[in-house]
């Protein structure tokens, strides 16, 4: 058996060996852990009132993950590599509100001090999540047509989406990929005239399914 199998045989039974370890793999849980404890230090540093000095030496560190995490998934994007189903701009969401809710609750009430560096992070995490957005709208406004291999990746997916589902919906898809409806639906309209295929019900209650 040579070296490049997927499986080995262990007293007659074939055994699967496990895909090697990606890296990258890890960012979003990483990613998600970290927001979870440096927002938690904000929130607590804010309610009880400075009660304890937040370390300043975790904000490059956070900023640089955050950053990598977008990285990785803009370099998907734009290789065509497929995205995972991932909701990164949480956690802007959740630095914005929390530094809107802080800072309301501090102009009426002074004796509750902003934290040093919520404005700091706040406002770089939103630069990286609108240079991402920047990013996905050049990526999509560089023509109607799909490169070949592209193309092909995604109809693929398509495939295996409805084949594992038995039906899909525009939002399906969307998040299976990565990219915004509109591409979504380019792509499945071509699928639908090229028989791939099939398109039951219209406008947002429509859905796709494999033409038998």
């Amino acid at each position: 058996m040579s070296d490049e199998s997927n499986a080995t045989v262990t007293d007659g039974q074939a055994v699967k060996k496990r895909p090697p370890f990606n890296e990258v793999s890890v960012l979003f849980p990483l990613l998600t852990f970290y927001t979870a404890g440096y927002l938690g230090l904000m929130v607590a540093d804010f309610v009880l009132k400075q009660a304890f000095d937040l370390p300043d030496g975790i904000l490059p560190v956070y900023i640089a993950l955050l950053g990598a995490y977008a990285a990785d998934k803009e370099i998907r994007r734009w290789i065509g590599a497929p995205e995972p189903a991932r909701q990164g701009s949480i956690f802007v969401y959740l630095w914005l509100l929390f530094f809107l809710a802080a800072y309301v609750v501090y102009s009426f009430r002074p004796e509750y001090v902003m934290p040093s560096n919520l404005a700091s992070v706040s406002l770089q995490v939103l630069a990286i999540f609108f240079g991402s957005k920047a990013s996905k709208y050049v990526w999509e406004s560089r023509g109607q047509a799909m490169e070949p291999d592209v193309l092909k990746r995604r109809q693929d997916q398509v495939i295996e989406l409805i084949r594992a589902r038995g039906r899909i919906k525009n939002s399906d898809v969307a998040a299976q990929l990565g990219v915004s409806r509109a591409t979504v639906q380019r792509l499945l309209s071509d699928m639908v005239a090229s028989g791939m295929i099939r398109q039951v019900g219209d406008r947002k209650s429509a859905f796709y399914e494999a033409v038998i």
